[in-house]
């Protein structure tokens, strides 16, 4: 809970009119294999970055258009996935961005 109060603190300010930051966050589930991975931690703050600053998909974009779909889906998706997070974390038009993850 305080993580989530975290979080809304971070968010307030940011309209649907005018972003001022990003805040991407995730949060992990013992329960469930498929969330509880680092794999599945970049994807979900790749996957809310974008959303909130579609300009950083070209990142994801080139990744995909060189490797395809498979990029995302055998062993290599960790590597693939930490060198788009960088590189959009490195993107010169990226807003301040928080991350949250637990």
């Amino acid at each position: 809970m305080l993580l989530c109060g975290i979080i809304n603190e971070l968010d307030q300010g940011n309209t649907a009119n005018a972003r001022h930051c990003n805040v991407a966050y995730f949060f992990c589930q013992a329960t469930d294999s498929r969330i509880n991975n680092a794999a599945a931690v970049l994807r979900g703050l790749i996957y809310l970055l974008i959303e909130q600053q579609p300009s950083v998909l070209s990142h994801v974009r080139k990744e995909y258009d060189r490797a395809g779909e498979n990029l995302f889906k055998d062993a290599n998706t960790w590597v693939a996935l930490s060198k788009i997070f960088t590189n959009i974390l490195q993107d010169s038009s990226l807003r301040t961005t928080y991350l949250v993850i637990d």
